[in-house]
């Protein structure tokens, strides 16, 4: 779910999974984005990619800034989906 969740979000970036979540903060993966242009469209990056997976109505998404990283968004977003996986 998880691995899926990532490839989506970087499609929807035009970016790869590396240059998502490598660690670095959100303000980085949005300057390297051609499709980002703000906040918003990470945002959306992240909605749509659990639209498509299907995950949408089982998670909210977690409050964000830019200084915080893509990885601790899908953290945030596994540890929803944890107790209703088991």
């Amino acid at each position: 779910m998880i691995a899926e969740l990532k490839q989506h979000v970087a499609r929807r970036l035009d970016l790869t999974e590396e240059e998502v979540f490598a660690g670095q903060p959100l303000s980085e993966v949005l300057v390297a984005s051609p499709n980002a242009v703000n906040s918003i469209d990470l945002l959306d990056a992240f909605a749509g990619a659990l639209a498509d997976t299907g995950f949408d109505e089982d998670v909210e998404l977690p409050t964000m800034t830019l200084q915080h990283s893509a990885e601790d968004i899908v953290q945030a977003l596994g540890k929803q989906l944890a107790p209703s996986s088991s």
